[in-house]
């Protein structure tokens, strides 16, 4: 079916729409915190709240909009490194875009959804998606011998993870904290740390997928 210039301007006015409400509440979530009101976002974004409340029915609907869009932007940037002259320093460059300043921003809305964070599917497919592309600049680093054969991207993400937890606790009083930890991460995985054999397997994004089983979503689900 041929979509009509109008529907076509109906779908892009809409679009423009959900974008204004989703930068609206990002940026009063920085500037304000999580307790903003509806209202506020509305009113930053020039919609009704009718139209806010059509995109996202809940507050915790337009925080997961929020992070699954951050998401996004981190898989797009690591497919930009996929090319890139030297595939070591690409893997680590992309390390440390995702624990920069801007997820930093992000932290406190990665904490909102809490233990909802792989309940949400389009959540669960993006991070997919990270861990596919991390995967892969990992694998073109193995190729090159800029780190260790024996390290899966689930191994460098739990590490990365213990880095944003310290950029989080310490960024504010002590900078360097942030990249001192990445420092140490790279170390960990390295073609020089290889001596000493890991004990264990490296995780994988099925493990990940056991620990955190999709909700039943079944006709008696409401029941149970």
């Amino acid at each position: 079916m041929v979509m009509g210039t109008s529907e076509r301007a109906l779908r892009s006015d809409a679009e423009r729409n959900r974008r204004r409400v989703l930068d609206a509440a990002e940026a009063l979530f920085r500037e304000h915190g999580l307790d903003v009101g509806v209202a506020e976002i509305a009113q930053r974004a020039g919609v009704g709240r009718g139209t806010l409340f059509r995109n996202f029915p809940t507050k915790q609907d337009l925080i997961a909009a929020i992070v699954i869009d951050r998401m996004h932007e981190a898989t797009a940037y690591a497919r930009t490194l996929l090319d890139a002259p030297d595939p070591g320093e690409a893997l680590f460059g992309f390390l440390e875009e995702i624990v920069g300043p801007k997820t930093l921003d992000s932290r406190a809305l990665f904490d909102a959804i809490g233990d909802t964070f792989l309940a949400n599917e389009e959540i669960r497919a993006a991070h997919a998606e990270i861990v596919a592309s991390l995967e892969d600049l990992l694998t073109r680093a193995k190729e090159a011998g800029a780190v260790r054969s024996d390290v899966g991207a689930m191994d460098v993400l739990m590490l990365v993870k213990g880095v944003c937890e310290a950029a989080s606790a310490f960024a504010s009083s002590e900078p360097g904290i942030v990249t001192r930890q990445l420092d140490l991460v790279r170390a960990a995985f390295s073609t020089g740390a290889a001596e000493r054999p890991l004990r264990g397997r490296t995780p994988t994004w099925a493990d990940i997928d056991r620990a955190f089983p999709k909700p039943d979503t079944g006709p008696d689900a409401a029941t149970a």
